[in-house]
């Protein structure tokens, strides 16, 4: 672990003042001690996504349309954690319903904070492993999702390549490259060896 700096204090919020609601994230207005200009921030859930592994190898990816950059994004399923409920439950739920594949087991792979500068909610990242097609999907009224299967070994070339450009979708799969199938790599070639 990397030691905090010594200097930079954190500074003191002397108040929050909404500033406007836009029903998936709040805009705030806050005054901090010391600073000439309120600090304007965004209010939003906890997000989930989820690498999910079939049992032929594929991952499961999702084309999605992208009002921000008005175009399709190549993604891994994911969506808000709904108030009250716990991340990993969220991820199983997203995946049901943007692709209509379950999976038999769901662990973590990382948690990062979208844009600190001016969010404060986390994106939590799911491998679901033993994954299959159960059922139909569900999307909320403003998606229109279609699911695309990806070798799991072909991941490395398509990050590369540019065609994955959502920053909480790349650097999740980066995590997943290098902590799972590196390792699963490894100890293939240790039992290769050791015969």
């Amino acid at each position: 672990m990397i030691p905090p700096p010594k200097k930079i204090q954190k500074l003191i919020r002397e108040a929050a003042l909404p500033d406007q609601d836009y029903g998936i994230f709040r805009v705030y207005k806050h005054r901090y001690t010391g600073l000439p200009r309120d600090i304007v921030v965004y209010q939003c859930p906890d997000w989930c996504n989820v690498i999910a592994e079939t049992e032929d190898g594929d991952i499961v990816f999702v084309w999605q349309y992208r009002f921000g950059t008005d175009a399709l994004s190549l993604e891994i399923p994911g969506g808000v954690v709904d108030p009250g409920e716990e991340p990993i439950v969220a991820a199983a739920r997203e995946l049901r319903e943007e692709t209509g594949y379950a999976c038999t087991s769901i662990e973590l792979v990382s948690v990062v904070e979208p844009n600190p500068a001016f969010q404060g909610n986390r994106c939590f990242t799911f491998l679901a492993r033993g994954c299959r097609l159960e059922g139909e999907t569900h999307f909320d009224d403003e998606e229109d999702l279609e699911v695309a299967l990806v070798k799991r070994d072909d991941l490395a070339e398509l990050l590369d390549s540019g065609q994955i450009t959502h920053a909480l979708v790349h650097g999740p799969l980066e995590t997943y490259l290098r902590r799972f199938c590196r390792r699963a790599e490894t100890s293939s070639k240790t039992s290769m060896s050791s015969e």
